[in-house]
């Protein structure tokens, strides 16, 4: 028994009937339980991962998202690559009192993921239709 990957538009039209009638979806599992049942009535052999459907509702500009986060005891210098959504994170700097900068945390380019100097990891992804 095989499956089948959704094309992106397909998936993109389930996510946001199931946030624009929900209005406030808890989790990234409660989104993906929903958005399956509407793309199994197309295919029952859709398939689609949590990280794709969340980077596929990011992407669509109609539907904010919220992330809760557990805070770890590692320290960050340096974070390349935003864990949420794969994309570019910037530096977030101050200014010392001697007029130099330090770099105070990290911040993602695409999605609303930062972190300071101790790092910030996503637990929860709570999905809002704007």
């Amino acid at each position: 028994m095989g499956y089948k990957i959704p094309p992106e538009d397909e998936v993109t039209s389930a996510v946001l009937k199931v946030v624009k009638s929900k209005r406030v979806v808890e989790s990234q599992n409660e989104l993906l339980h929903e958005v399956m049942k509407h793309l199994r009535r197309k295919n029952a052999e859709y398939r689609i991962s949590g990280r794709r459907l969340r980077l596929i509702a990011l992407k669509t500009g109609k539907i904010k998202m919220e992330i809760r986060y557990r805070i770890t005891d590692k320290h960050v210098d340096n974070l390349e690559i935003c864990p949420v959504c794969g994309e570019k994170m910037v530096k977030v700097e101050n200014a010392t009192l001697d007029g130099g900068r330090v770099v105070v945390g990290f911040k993602c380019t695409q999605c609303p993921y930062w972190t300071g100097k101790t790092l910030r990891l996503p637990i929860r992804y709570i999905f809002r239709f704007s």
